[in-house]
C-alpha cells in the first residue's frame, strides 16, 4: 500500500510541476507573441519610410543638380544607385559618398528610453562611405554591424505605433536625440544628413613633428 500511496504522490507533484512549466511556457509564449507582432508592425513602417526617403532622395538631388548646375558646378557627380531590393542606397554629391540601409533589422530590437520602457522599433542607418565597399571582405553579421557603427552619421528608430514618433540619433553629437514624426521622418533625417555631411569639411593631413633649434 506505501507504495501506491508513494506513486499517488509522486503522480501530484508531477503535474503540479507540469502546471508550473506548462503556465510559465505561456507567459514566455505570450511576452514572444508580443515582441512579434511590434516587430513585425516595426519592420512593415521601417521599409514603409526608406521607401519614402528614395522618392525624396531623387527630389533631393534634382534641386541639388539644378542649384549646383547655374552656378557652373559639374553635377556628373551626383548620382544615387539603389539595390534590387531597396534596402540599399548609395548617394555621391560630388566629392562625398553617403549610404542609407534598413538592412539588419531581422530581430526584435529596442531602444533605451529616459523616462519608460524600451521602444521596439526598427532602424534605419545613414553612413558615411559606400556600404558595400566597406563590408566586401566580411559577410558575418556582426562585423558588418560594426563596421556600420564605425561609419555612422546617424540612424532613424521607427516604432511599431504609426502615431508615434521616430527618433533621429547623431552620431558626432554624442547620439542627441531628435524626435520626429513618422509623416515628417523620410524628408528631415534625409535632408538633415545631408546637410551634416555636406556643410562639414576634411583637413590636410600633416605630421606634426617637434623641431628643435640648437645654438
Amino acid at each position: 500500500m506505501q507504495n501506491s500511496f508513494d506513486s499517488l504522490d509522486n503522480l501530484e507533484i508531477s503535474v503540479q510541476k507540469s502546471s508550473v512549466v506548462q503556465q510559465r511556457a505561456g507567459l514566455i509564449a505570450v511576452y514572444m507573441y508580443k515582441q512579434f507582432i511590434e516587430f513585425h508592425q516595426a519592420t512593415v513602417n521601417t521599409n514603409e519610410v526608406f521607401s519614402k526617403i528614395l522618392e525624396n532622395l531623387a527630389t533631393v538631388l534634382e534641386y541639388l543638380k539644378q542649384s549646383l548646375n547655374v552656378r557652373n558646378v559639374p553635377v556628373q557627380s551626383v548620382t544615387c544607385n539603389v539595390d534590387s531590393d531597396k534596402t540599399l542606397a548609395i548617394v555621391n554629391i560630388l566629392w562625398h559618398t553617403i549610404s542609407f540601409t534598413s538592412r539588419f533589422n531581422n530581430s526584435p530590437k529596442a531602444l533605451p528610453q529616459k523616462n519608460g520602457n524600451p521602444m521596439f522599433c526598427g532602424r534605419i542607418f545613414a553612413i558615411k562611405g559606400d556600404f558595400t565597399k566597406l563590408i566586401k571582405e566580411t559577410d558575418d553579421y556582426e562585423t558588418q554591424i560594426d563596421v556600420l557603427l564605425e561609419n555612422e552619421i546617424a540612424s532613424l528608430f521607427i516604432p511599431a505605433e504609426k502615431n508615434q514618433g521616430t527618433v533621429m540619433t547623431i552620431h558626432h553629437k554624442d547620439n542627441q536625440e531628435l524626435f520626429i514624426s513618422q509623416p515628417d521622418a523620410p524628408r528631415e533625417f534625409l535632408l538633415k544628413v545631408i546637410e551634416f555631411v555636406c556643410a562639414g569639411g576634411e583637413l590636410h593631413k600633416q605630421n606634426i613633428k617637434k623641431t628643435g633649434f640648437n645654438f
